[in-house]
């Protein structure tokens, strides 16, 4: 058999392969086939009618139609872009991508009507112009802008979804108009803003985080009823700067500067405070905010602070402050009422939480005047708190000196608790003073413990539990050891009231003069323009020595006194029992005493100067001077701090009868001068030896008056 007959013979498929291929014809899995398998589908794919499952699967994969399918997808891909852009020309892409940031600025409780809105792809920029800013819920006008330019990104902008992610990479605001207002009960209209949770949430759309943020030329309009407060904020600038880009959007900080220049603030109704200029630079995620310095500067104060906000959405704070106040700029802007001053600073820290705040801090000023009262070198410190106007503070006040009027305090020190509201304050405590003075009298070593003060209404009141002062200067007289008890004292419409339980001395000396102590209870007080009035049911009086005459304790009900400025004293009392007054001896007077002293409608009068003068109805019921027994007299009193005046006095004298005037120098190197009508009787009865005689009464009368000089 030649070679190439056998060679033929090997090439036709044997029965058995075959059958092999046949049943990979039939086969309708995906099964690779063998190569002679693989030619018979091809085969049978080309005939107009395919027979084997594996042809009719191989006439949808040839050539043909392959270059079909992909001239199709070309044609749509093309059809698709075509369609993209008339839709973009069109601003179908432009309002798509409103409609997804106003979605975003809905979920924030804002609702944005966008007049003009401009995308471009090359680069990623938005641009919206007339951009009016309502809150969702009430319809109340939040704010407008002229302008925004920003380049963003939008993950997934084609994608089959309803949401999407609009990243801000750079955002540029123009000429935003912010109206916040704050209603009688403290309700702002940007009341139903909030900031979404910093969590992953798909449905936050608008993400900012990564922003480079640009304000300018911006105003904000301030209104608040319940404190009383508007104005504007104006030239606002502020950038936003992602502090690490790369950090965790969670935790991410940005870095922020913001400045406002020109600015005006206007207090219940008063003179604006314009040229009020603010810089602050911080750090500010969605949470949290770091104030590394925030610097206010205006005619009234210049203001420094730093510190930490804690949480948007219920303010909470702890800031540190360092101002200097001019108080007399804000006196006179302010027109509070009260003239001031001065130039003051503070120091201190701020906690709060929401209108709740904490403060522990101290006040210093060189020199202070308020309406009449200057302070030198005077401090202030405590801590306290409050809410809204009202206020609790705990604190101390030191000052080198304090005056008021006439009235001067030195080496002053006040301790206590000081509550209020703005306009009404009550301040309880202890005040010290190392010396008070006053025209009328000097005070040192004063103390006042468990005082309570309290404004309200234009109205003063004010009490304490104990009052002392080591030593009292008054009128001439030296008091010592002062104290009262029991004080309660009200001042309203120039008027001032007041009533002591008790009142107490040490000794009284005063140009020779010395009373050793008084007391009084029920005492009360009315001052009225230039004079003060003092009654009290009692007064009762230690021993008094005055001119070589010594009396012994005194009770005197009914005591008024009218104490005129300038230094002057009146006085009027109930009758006065002085019992026996004790006549000192001298070298030229051989001393005595006079019983039953008794003093009735007395009126005296204390004049600057130690000047004094009383008079009253005298009576006596007898006693010696020297060696000369008297017996009752009466006679009109005056006596002052030079003489004693007897007018028209009638005695019973050396077993006779005087009547007259007479004149008592107790001045050294004064003369004293007698006028006299004095006449004899005697009557005795004798006995001798049980025998009774009558004595006939010898009478002598001087035929003119006497007169003497002594």
């Amino acid at each position: 058999m030649p070679v190439d007959d056998r060679d033929d013979k090997s090439s036709v498929p044997s029965p058995e392969d075959k059958r092999e291929i046949k049943a990979e014809l039939q086969s309708e899995t995906d099964k690779p086939l063998s190569p002679a398998a693989e030619v018979a589908a091809e085969r049978d794919a080309d005939r107009a009618e395919p027979k084997t499952p594996q042809g009719k699967h191989r006439r949808w994969l040839t050539r043909r139609n392959a270059l079909i399918a992909t001239l199709g997808i070309v044609v749509l891909l093309v059809l698709l872009v075509l369609t993209a852009i008339v839709a973009y020309r069109l601003g179908y892409v432009d309002r798509y991508i409103a409609g997804q940031i106003k979605d975003t600025l809905a979920q924030y409780g804002i609702r944005a009507d966008i007049k003009f809105f401009e995308t471009k792809f090359s680069p990623r920029t938005v641009e919206m112009r007339d951009i009016e800013l309502y809150d969702e819920k009430t319809g109340e006008r939040l704010g407008k802008i002229d302008r925004i330019l920003a380049t963003v990104r939008i993950d997934d902008l084609f994608a089959l979804s309803l949401h999407r992610d609009v990243k801000l990479q750079d955002l540029q605001v123009d000429g935003l108009e912010a109206w916040v207002n704050f209603d009688a009960e403290g309700n702002s209209n940007w009341r139903n803003i909030h900031i979404p949770p910093p969590e992953s949430n798909q449905r936050i759309l608008f993400s900012y985080s990564t922003a480079h943020v640009q304000l300018n030329g911006a105003v904000i309009h301030y209104g608040d009823q319940l404190h009383e407060l508007s104005g504007e904020a104006r030239n606002i600038v502020a950038t936003v700067v992602p502090d690490d880009p790369n950090a965790p959007e969670a935790s991410r900080m940005n870095k922020v500067e913001f400045s406002s220049t020109n600015s005006t603030l206007i207090y219940d109704g008063r003179p604006a405070i314009d040229h009020i200029d603010i810089t602050a630079r911080g750090r500010i995620n969605q949470t949290r905010a770091e104030i590394q310095e925030l610097v206010l500067r205006s005619p009234i104060a210049e203001t420094h602070l730093s510190g930490v906000m804690d949480d948007w959405r219920r303010p909470q704070y702890k800031l540190d402050v360092n101002s200097t106040v001019d108080l007399t700029q804000a006196s006179d802007i302010l027109q509070t009422g009260t003239t001031l001053r001065g130039v003051g600073n503070i120091i201190g820290t701020v906690t709060g939480d929401g209108s709740k705040y904490q403060v522990d801090g101290s006040f210093k000023t060189d020199a202070l005047a308020a309406d009449g009262v200057r302070l030198q070198a005077f401090t202030l410190s405590g801590q306290g708190g409050g809410e809204g106007k009202s206020y609790n503070i705990n604190g101390r006040a030191v000052a080198d000196l304090l005056s008021a009027g006439d009235f001067q305090l030195n080496m002053v020190q006040i301790t206590g608790n000081v509550m209020g509201t703005g306009t009404d304050f009550r301040w309880l405590g202890e005040l010290r003073a190392a010396a008070a003075r006053h025209p009328s009298g000097n005070i040192a070593g004063l103390i006042l413990s468990d005082v309570t003060a309290e404004s309200r209404d234009d109205a003063l009141t004010y009490s304490a539990g104990h009052i002392a002062a080591a030593r009292l200067t008054a009128a001439g007289a030296n008091v010592g050891n002062l104290q009262a008890s029991d004080f309660h004292g009200r001042t309203e419409n120039g008027t001032t009231t007041a009533t002591l339980s008790n009142i107490q001395t040490g000794a009284i000396a005063s140009s020779g003069t010395r009373v050793n102590g008084l007391s009084a209870n029920n005492i009360s007080i009315v001052s009225r323009a230039n004079v003060t009035n003092i009654e009290t049911d009692n007064l009762r009086v230690g021993g008094i020595e005055a001119s070589g005459a010594k009396v012994g304790s005194l009770n005197i009900a009914g005591v008024r006194l009218a104490v005129y400025q300038g230094g002057r004293i009146e006085g009027q009392s109930g009758d006065i029992n002085a019992g026996t007054v004790a006549l000192a001896r001298t070298k030229d007077f051989a001393g005595g005493h006079v019983d039953s002293v008794r003093l009735t409608h007395p009126v005296f009068v204390v004049e600057p100067g130690s000047r004094y003068r009383v008079s009253a109805d005298l009576s006596l019921g007898g006693g010696v001077l020297g060696q000369i027994n008297i017996g009752s007299a009466r006679a009109a009193l005056v006596a002052t701090n030079s003489e004693v005046q007897l007018n028209n006095f009638d005695a019973n004298i050396l077993g006779g009868h005087a009547a007259g005037n007479a004149t008592v120098s107790t001045a050294r190197g004064g003369a004293s001068r007698v006028a006299t009508n004095f006449s004899d009787r005697s009557h005795a009865r004798k006995r001798r030896g049980g025998i009774e005689r009558d004595a006939r009464p010898i009478q002598h009368r001087a035929r003119k008056p006497s007169h003497a000089r002594i």
